[in-house]
């Protein structure tokens, strides 16, 4: 029976997302956060905490993973 054909009861069969389709849709979903949220966070340290009001933006919302790969961005710079 192809995947798009009715069953016996009239209904269409529902097909399982794959693993590939489920990571997607959970990515997307993702929560954002302002820049204040961050300071309330129990995730961030107060230094990362610190750092995260100074590079992120005013008016843009970040996800956590987003927060943190600034983080690390910032941490990789040289000093000069």
């Amino acid at each position: 029976m192809a995947d798009n054909q009715e069953t016996e009861t009239g209904a269409t069969p529902v097909v399982a997302p794959t693993k590939k389709e489920t990571a997607a849709s959970s990515a997307s979903v993702e929560p954002r956060f302002a820049k204040e949220q961050f300071q309330e966070s129990q995730q961030f340290t107060q230094i990362e905490k610190d750092t995260l009001s100074v590079l992120l933006e005013d008016e843009q919302d970040y996800t956590i993973s987003e927060a943190r790969r600034v983080l690390a961005e910032w941490l990789k710079k040289e000093v000069k």
